[in-house]
């Protein structure tokens, strides 16, 4: 997808609006600017954190009495756990990471959690770019490990990090290309001083560069939509994979890829105008995202892409409607924030929006007794679309798209927060 090289106007959530005409799904919505959720205030942000790094800790504390294992999920409040922590050890490691930082876990703790990591530098994987990126930060040695260890992953034909073939994958992930960790090995190939690696910024600009014009398409009505998948022809052609998709987790990992490049690509010369091409693309797609803080309420279809149907502010979506994927909207949220702090101030309102709904509406106290699978304190973040494992029961055997609890949702979500309380700045995280 080519993107003119022009300024494009701040994203805010006043800028969405339904397509024009009537839609199946019921009457438009009443003229006049769209309803947006009321910011919430900084106690309000102070305890909707506080209340995910307390849930953090009592997970941390059941899982050093179980032997450390990670928490992946939790389906109906009982966790799945897992020794190596299949894709999502950097996400857990980053949240006890900023539970230390805030006093929620004793000093000491981030490093260990890091250090813990090291073992999955030999996993074939892209992941490796989430693990260390996001659970790394008191370990500079293991990130600059991981970036070498990917860079020399590289397809030799696209000179492109492939998903590997680790998780089932096999030879078929040598040649297949996923958008979930653009963001994170963008940050892990940009980084400057002792862990630069010569290769580094020109794999990340190769990256942005096939992102624009084989992984982002407009659909009809004006609306980018992702490739979540490709694959790697014999010649290096990017082919897509999977269909094109809308407002659901695919898109948001592309969205805060293409902000990370937009922030961290050299900015002069070629890689500069490539960066400003990609700001383009986040920016244009972080207005065009759905969200039920307008009058338009979008809901995600069987597909996995959000179809958008217009709604009086009042009633919410039938009862055919799925829910949507809220460590999506964390997700963007976090790129948000980004945008903002490169510039774009009309984006922290679209974050404060977003995040004034998602702690509304999906931070619940987790109560009750407490055991070894269903840990209880603090605050549980759900709503996270999940296709989880089958399982003990009635429905043993069949696997099924869940709304669940994830530790990477949490992670943004709490990130997040941070941000605007000033924890941590943007650009670090």
């Amino acid at each position: 997808m080519h993107l003119p090289d022009t300024a494009h106007p701040p994203c805010r959530p006043t800028d969405r609006r339904p397509p024009a005409g009537p839609h199946p799904a019921g009457p438009p919505a009443p003229a006049g600017p769209p309803l947006r959720a009321e910011p919430l205030t900084t106690a309000d942000r102070e305890n909707a954190l506080h209340g995910l790094l307390v849930r953090t800790r009592a997970l941390h504390t059941e899982s050093t009495e179980s032997g450390d294992r990670y928490p992946l999920y939790a389906d109906r409040g009982r966790w799945t756990w897992s020794r190596r922590g299949s894709w999502t050890p950097g996400f857990w490691s980053g949240l006890l990471d900023l539970a230390a930082r805030t006093g929620v876990l004793p000093a000491g703790t981030a490093e260990a959690a890091a250090a813990r990591l090291a073992p999955r530098l030999v996993d074939d994987t892209v992941t490796r770019a989430m693990t260390f990126w996001y659970g790394a930060r008191t370990a500079d040695t293991l990130r600059t490990a991981a970036a070498a260890r990917l860079l020399d992953s590289r397809m030799v034909s696209t000179r492109l990090v492939p998903v590997g073939s680790a998780w089932g994958a096999g030879e078929h992930g040598r040649a297949a290309l996923e958008v979930d960790c653009w963001a994170p090995m963008v940050r892990l190939f940009c980084r400057t001083g002792s862990g630069a690696l010569p290769e580094g910024r020109d794999t990340a600009a190769a990256l942005a560069r096939h992102a624009l014009s084989s992984a982002l398409t407009e659909r009809p009505d004006g609306r980018i939509a992702v490739f979540g998948r490709l694959r790697a022809d014999r010649s290096g052609a990017l082919l897509p994979d999977a269909p094109p998709t809308h407002g659901d987790r695919a898109s948001a990992w592309a969205l805060l890829g293409l902000t990370e490049a937009a922030a961290h690509l050299p900015p002069a010369g070629e890689t500069g105008r490539l960066a400003r091409h990609c700001a383009e693309a986040a920016l244009r797609m972080s207005t065009q995202w759905p969200d039920p803080a307008t009058t338009g309420t979008d809901t995600t279809t069987g597909t996995g892409t959000r179809a958008r149907t217009t709604t009086s502010p009042q009633p919410g979506p039938g009862p055919s409607a799925p829910p949507t994927d809220t460590s999506a909207d964390a997700i963007v949220t976090v790129a948000r924030l980004k945008l903002a702090a490169l510039g774009h101030p009309g984006c922290l309102d679209a974050a404060d929006g977003t995040l004034a709904r998602l702690v509304r509406h999906h931070v619940t106290p987790a109560t009750g007794p407490s055991t070894p699978e269903r840990p209880t304190g603090g605050a549980a973040f759900t709503g996270t679309r999940y296709r989880i494992r089958p399982g003990p029961g009635p429905e043993s055997g069949r696997a099924r798209t869940a709304s669940v609890e994830s530790v990477w949702g949490t992670f943004f979500l709490a990130h997040a927060l941070a941000v605007r309380l000033g924890v941590l700045p943007a650009g670090e995280l």
